[in-house]
């Protein structure tokens, strides 16, 4: 019974001891294997199965891999362990071991493969344990290197990067000198792979002659900024490539650059057209090149006026465009600015939206000084144009103009008058000598470009004196006149009696002088008849001549045909009554210093413009014609 009892608690306690064993052996791996950095890979010498000396692996070698297991718990441990090898993607076995660990023991196996084949060696090490679940491995690869050697390096063997500083979207460049020390022309070219982003980037085939040395190289970009590291290798269509012509870099991707634009300020006026001052800024970074595009839209049609290539430093950059004479339809402006050679963030259009500008003058009030003018009174204007457009007027002209008749008072006009917006300005002007009575309306024009503005204004002046109150000459004058028209009539008469009744010359006058009595007698009417239709007419009693027939239109004679003194005294006072008449007229004339002047028989005012002058006038109160002339 007492044997019974030691034996169960030896059970028990063993079995407590076999579990916490296995709880250890739960807590932490059984079995580990050595870091394949530390793996000891040697060439050996197929007849001596010794280390031959070679630092690398060259195709149709020997190798020889040594690493270290090692037993982590206080058990014993029995398993296998295996060689694989990759190739065309499936996993083949190259050799295979049965294997025991005591406690904490730690072995080496030692495994030799070949012949090597130049390329890439892919190598597996795995331990298999009693239980599944313990089973470890580790991966390792082998490059192995042409026999013979073709390309190496003709200098350092490391690549270079042109483009650093390197931001997001740069385009880079790796490059490394390779040496032809082979026998025959080969063609190679670069390969840079990014594992992190599985991304591999091809440079251009380079043919490489016997004994010469040129550059391999690959132009490459990261999408995204931080710490990049890539492995990069020479590759080449007949191998023999060295195994220093391959390795890894790393490469620091600063952010992408960013263009930014504004509008600095936006001017439209009818003066000087569209000013528009804008920047364009670029962050940190090294200077860019840019292109800029402006261009107009017109009713929704885009047009492109200028375009032009720029380098942009970091910071801001002010500039400014104008457009001389913008039709004025135009719409908006649109500025688009491209990076040219490398990638930037979006830049966002520049879209300017326009207003044209359009000043609306307004003649808000006119008065006239005095209020009433009397003729050839100066009357004085005074208007207030107001400006309430957007934008200020270009120099324009006032003038006014007679609404009856468009007669335009030049010497009240103004020229070259600008009006800036919300301005009120106030000018005056004048007209000499008015010369209309009553109400005469005027209109006041204000033109500048396309903008035509017009008021109106009228004139009141005083009603001239009509006849029954105020004669219309001057009386000193007409009473002049008058005695001198009296006198010259006497002196014609008493001329015109001497004339007539004077005694005839016995020398120079072979005709018979007829008396007054005589004359008067015979100037009484006779009546004769027509011979032709017998028509009885009517004629003076003196009359000596042909006479003709108003009925059939023929022409007769009659009286007595040998009284020639009768006949030559008629024509004589004729003649001297023409002659007095003619020089009555010559006397009949007019002068002013203005357009207005009085009629010389009846004093009525008249109006002869001078440039007319002088000129032969006639007056429509009394009929009288006399000669207008300037005024002295």
């Amino acid at each position: 019974m007492k044997h019974t009892a030691n034996f169960a608690i030896a059970v028990v306690f063993l079995l407590l001891f076999t579990g916490s064993v296995r709880a250890e052996v739960e807590e932490s791996p059984s079995l580990t294997i050595q870091d394949s950095n530390f793996w000891i890979i040697e060439s050996i010498d197929q007849t001596t199965s010794s280390p031959n000396g070679n630092s690398t692996v060259s195709d149709g070698d020997y190798v020889r891999i040594s690493m270290e297991v090692y037993n982590n718990v206080d058990l014993s441990i029995n398993g296998s362990w295996e060689l694989k090898v990759l190739s065309n993607g499936i996993w083949h076995t190259s050799m295979f071991q049965n294997e025991s660990w005591l406690p904490y023991e730690t072995k080496s196996p030692e495994i030799t493969i070949g012949p090597m084949v130049e390329g890439t060696i892919s190598m597996m090490f795995e331990v298999k344990t009693f239980d599944p679940s313990l089973n470890i491995s580790v991966t390792k690869d082998i490059r192995v290197a042409p026999n013979p050697i073709i390309f190496s390096s003709a200098g350092d063997s490391v690549i270079a990067i042109t483009g650093e500083p390197a931001y997001v979207g740069d385009k880079l460049t790796g490059s490394i000198l390779v040496k032809n020390q082979g026998e025959v022309e080969g063609t190679v070219f670069l390969r840079l792979t990014h594992d992190e982003s599985s991304t591999s980037y091809y440079g251009q085939n380079v043919t490489i002659s016997p004994g010469s040395s040129r550059e391999a190289s690959v132009n490459f970009e990261f999408p995204t900024p931080g710490m990049k590291e890539f492995r990069w290798d020479v590759i080449s269509s007949i191998g023999g490539v060295s195994l220093e012509l391959n390795g890894s870099h790393n490469l620091i991707i600063m952010p992408q650059q960013q263009v930014h634009s504004g509008i600095n300020s936006l001017a439209w006026t009818i003066s000087s057209g569209i000013e528009l001052e804008y920047w364009v800024s670029l962050s940190d970074g090294p200077s860019r090149e840019i292109e800029i595009s402006i261009g107009e839209y017109q009713a929704g049609l885009f047009t492109e006026l200028q375009s032009f290539p720029m380098k942009l430093d970091q910071g801001v950059r002010n500039l400014d465009f104008n457009i001389p004479n913008p039709d004025s339809n135009l719409d908006r402006i649109r500025i688009t600015i491209s990076p040219l050679d490398w990638t930037s963030g979006q830049i966002a259009d520049l879209f300017v939206e326009l207003t044209r500008p359009q000043p609306i003058i307004q003649i808000t009030s006119c008065t006239q000084t005095p209020e009433i003018v009397d003729i050839h009174e100066t009357v004085s204007l005074e208007c207030i144009f107001t400006n309430i457009g957007n934008s200020d007027s270009l120099p324009g002209d006032i003038t006014i103009m007679r609404v009856s008749d468009g007669m335009l008072y030049d010497e009240a006009g103004k020229k070259s008058i600008s009006i800036s917006t919300g301005e009120s300005k106030v000018i005056s002007t004048s007209i000499q000598e008015w010369q209309n009575e009553g109400s005469t309306p005027l209109q006041v024009r204000y033109s500048s470009g396309a903008t035509l503005t017009t008021g109106n204004i009228t004139i009141q002046a005083n009603q001239v004196p009509s006849e029954g109150f105020k004669l219309p000459f001057d009386t000193t004058a007409a009473l002049l006149g008058a005695v001198s028209g009296v006198v010259i009539m006497m002196v014609a008469l008493v001329l015109w009696r001497v004339a007539t009744e004077r005694t005839p010359s016995t020398v120079t006058e072979s005709k018979p002088s007829i008396s007054r009595i005589e004359k008067r007698r015979e100037s009484d009417k006779i009546e004769v008849s027509c011979p032709t239709c017998s028509q009885r007419l009517s004629i003076p009693g003196g009359h000596v001549g042909r006479v003709r027939c108003p009925a059939c239109t023929n022409s007769f004679e009659v009286g007595v045909k040998n009284n020639p003194a009768v006949e030559g005294s008629s024509i004589e006072i004729e003649e001297q009554v023409e002659k007095e008449n003619v020089t009555e007229e010559k006397f009949l004339n007019s002068s002013s210093d203005s357009d207005i002047l009085s009629c010389p028989s009846c004093e009525q005012l008249l109006k002869v413009p001078l440039e007319k002058r002088p000129i032969m006038s006639r007056c429509p109160a009394c009929r009288t014609e006399f000669k207008a002339l300037r005024g002295d």
